[in-house]
Parts: structure tokens; C-alpha cells; sequence
């Protein structure tokens, strides 16, 4: 059962005989503290878009980039950069965990151990999103919205090319997803490169597309 409590989600260590081949935890990071990956730094690959100069050590990698596009830059900048290294399977994780009640996590070894070369996983909900819905609340300035002034659904359909499908399918909050490296290449790179290029993700921290990737991932994953 899904769960934000953080000792449950840590519990138990079966990372310690795996390496970053096979399992890669990767992390945004602004400038929290990485307590929790005590002990597993060796499969964490963290983008660090805070102060430079930030280590984690024990085998930790630590890419800095640019303050943009939140974890959503992160997941397809990682697919893009090691499209052909990819790892068995990789989990793509906020800096903070269990901050959220309605972002539960399942136990970290979860996301491992459920999850396969050609799977994906992660806390499924319904999307029930309109297809007009906008996020203008959250955006960091003007220039924020979307390109081209989309909507979710023209988006989804013109940018993606995923049909938006409203009540038959389903997102995964807070991108606390794992997927395998053989789901990922379904798609080519020029897919993912795409999607990058479309978002414009230096416009600002937040920008619309963030919230329109969220929730287009899954579907995105395992093919809808």
C-alpha cells in the first residue's frame, strides 16, 4: 500500500549488491538535504539545480544544471543524455520524499523489485483533468504558459501525440515513477528530444508544460 510515511518508504536495504547498471535512482535536487540516500548514494545520479559546489558522497554522480522545468526537465534531460546507457530500470525522484499526502510513495525497493527492463511503476490515479485546463496560478510570469498558448488537450495531441483520453487513464503524482530501460526505448530519442525541444523549459522554474508532462508520463510509459 502506497504510504507517505518516510520510515516505511526507507525501510529495509536490499541496494546494497545492486549498482547503478541495474537500478539508478535519479534525483532533482534545489538545494535539500539528500539524508535518505544513506547508504544508497551509489545508485543516485542527482541534477542539481541549486548552489553549485553540492557533493554526495560514496559513488553519488552530481550533474548541475540549470534552475528550469522542475522534475520534468530532469526526467527527459536523463532519457535524452543516456538514451543508449540507460540502466535496467530507473527511478525518477524529488529531493524530498513524503512531502505530500496526496503524492504517496510506495517503499523505495518497490519501485525495484516491481518494476522490470520492459515495465513501469508507480501510485496510479485517475486523471480526470478538462481538456481546456490550465495552470496559470502556478506559472512564474506570463511568458510561462504554454507554447503557442496550448491546452492540455491540444498539447497532448499535437505536441505529444498521445490523444487526451479524460476519465480512461491514468497519471502518477509527483513523477515518483520507476520505468525500464527497454519501455523508454519504445519510443526513439528524437521522441524525447522532441518533447524537450517543444517545452522551452528555459522560459522559467515552472513552466506549463511541467504540468502538462506530470500528467502525460504514464500514459506516455506504457503506451496509451
Amino acid at each position: 500500500m502506497a504510504t507517505c510515511n518516510l520510515e516505511s518508504v526507507l525501510k529495509g536495504n536490499l541496494f546494497q549488491y545492486l549498482d547503478r547498471t541495474k537500478f539508478e535512482i535519479v534525483i532533482t535536487r534545489f538545494n535539500e538535504p539528500l539524508f535518505w540516500t544513506g547508504g544508497i548514494e551509489h545508485l543516485c545520479t542527482v541534477y542539481n539545480k541549486g548552489e553549485e559546489g553540492f557533493q554526495l558522497d560514496k559513488g553519488a554522480k552530481i550533474v548541475s544544471v540549470s534552475n528550469h522545468g522542475v522534475g520534468t526537465e530532469t526526467i527527459l534531460r536523463h532519457i535524452i543524455a543516456r538514451y543508449d546507457s540507460l540502466a535496467d530500470v530507473t527511478f525518477f525522484s524529488q529531493a524530498t520524499l513524503c512531502d505530500r499526502e496526496d503524492q504517496p510513495l510506495y517503499p523505495l525497493k518497490d519501485y525495484y523489485l516491481k518494476c522490470s527492463v520492459g515495465g513501469v511503476f508507480g501510485y496510479k490515479d485517475r486523471l480526470e483533468e478538462p481538456a481546456d485546463s490550465r495552470f496559470q496560478w502556478r506559472i512564474s510570469s506570463p511568458s510561462c504558459k504554454s507554447v503557442g498558448d496550448r491546452t492540455f488537450a491540444e498539447w497532448r495531441r499535437d505536441v505529444a501525440g498521445i490523444p487526451y483520453r479524460r476519465l480512461d487513464e491514468s497519471w502518477v503524482k509527483g513523477d515518483w515513477i520507476s520505468v525500464g530501460r527497454e519501455r523508454i526505448r519504445e519510443r526513439p530519442l528524437s521522441y524525447y528530444q522532441g518533447l524537450y525541444d517543444a517545452c522551452q523549459f528555459s522560459r522559467g522554474i515552472l513552466v506549463e508544460e511541467c504540468w502538462f508532462l506530470e500528467r502525460t508520463f504514464y500514459s506516455m510509459f506504457v503506451g496509451a
